[in-house]
């Protein structure tokens, strides 16, 4: 009994510690968006647009003089017991620039893109093979998907600082479930199962790392335009603490502004009307050929509204088509810089002291 009782005092003191981690990653995302949009960007500095697994080095900081204040990196792989991640970067490369990022007094932020369950491809693979339904309470592959999020909770609680604290991290799963490119998305998954899924993802990680996470849901452009569109598969205030929308720049620079705008409208009134941080979740021109393009078109609609970051996706070192930021080689490393030095972008050394 006495090591019962023991082993439970222990367990809550590390549950509040974590809980503590959380509410305080809350807190310190509340202030920066207060003074701020942090700058992001998707696996910054583990690969560049002419170099890769080079440590040290980012096409941001080699752009600008500075890190970006938020960079997210991705899990998809994990899942399979594999070594590397579906962009062929290794788990063990990515677990250390979360704890270097942390350390230097940045936000990390994890996203997923789980193979398909039911056949073993792509996340992007057609058709689906109702994986959702298959991975849910009573689907056949249900134990399957708990030990797929077992994995995923055992690597987000191996994420350690220097002193052996878990370090808190932004978790976006399940994003642009309102398009129909991914197997949990709108063509392979209703509303109401999507809604499961993402909490049922909710109960079973939280169960596992004692709630040091900061949950984020995040649709896609898909004519948002209105609340109700974009709460579709809102799986509750119980399960999110931040809300965001993926904007890619599909048309001309207008368009993508005008997207822009009425996205963050709909964002204002629901983040305000749920008590939610807001942010541009994932964005970005492929391959901009505009060279003013970071302060013309994207930063006048960023200065308007009030967000906690603004991604940009990654600058693929395999893929010239995916070169979503700057670099020194680039002709829009000027005008990005110009972008890191405005007052509403706040960057890695902006935030440092900000807790």
């Amino acid at each position: 009994m006495k090591k019962i009782i023991l082993f439970l005092a222990v367990f809550a003191i590390v549950a509040n510690a974590a809980a503590s981690l959380r509410s305080e990653l809350l807190k310190r995302l509340e202030k920066i968006q207060e003074k701020g949009i942090m700058l992001g960007h998707h696996d910054d500095p583990v690969y560049g647009t002419t170099w890769k697994w080079e440590e040290g080095r980012s096409d941001i900081l080699e752009t600008a003089g500075d890190y970006p204040a938020i960079m997210e990196f991705d899990l998809g792989g994990l899942e399979l017991g594999w070594d590397k991640n579906l962009d062929k970067v290794p788990f063990e490369r990515i677990h250390k620039e979360i704890v270097n990022h942390y350390e230097r007094g940045g936000i990390v932020a994890i996203s997923w893109h789980p193979f398909n369950p039911t056949n073993g491809k792509d996340a992007w693979f057609k058709p689906a093979g109702n994986a959702v339904t298959a991975i849910l309470p009573g689907g056949a592959l249900n134990p399957k998907f708990n030990k797929w999020l077992d994995k995923v909770a055992s690597f987000i609680m191996s994420l350690k600082d220097k002193n052996g604290d878990v370090i808190p991290v932004l978790f976006r799963p399940w994003h642009e479930m309102n398009g129909g490119w991914f197997w949990w998305g709108a063509s392979d998954c209703t509303p109401e199962e999507y809604r499961q899924l993402y909490q049922y993802t909710h109960k079973r990680i939280s169960e596992k790392v004692c709630d040091n996470l900061v949950w984020g849901y995040s649709p896609n452009l898909a004519s948002n335009e209105s609340e109700e569109n974009f709460m579709k598969y809102y799986p509750g205030d119980e399960y999110v603490d931040l809300i965001g929308i993926d904007v890619y720049q599909m048309a001309a620079d207008s368009v993508y502004q005008g997207d822009l705008r009425k996205e963050f409208d709909v964002m204002k009134i629901v983040g305000e009307k749920h008590n939610k941080l807001v942010a541009l979740t994932e964005t970005g021109n492929k391959t901009v050929s505009h060279p003013k393009w970071f302060t013309e078109t994207l930063l006048p609609v960023l200065e308007e509204y009030k967000l906690c970051y603004a991604l940009l996706w990654r600058n693929a070192w395999d893929n010239p088509k995916e070169v979503y930021a700057s670099a020194p080689n680039l002709p829009t490393a000027k005008d990005f810089k110009k972008l890191c030095k405005n007052k509403r972008i706040l960057m890695n050394k902006d935030i440092k002291k900000m807790k």
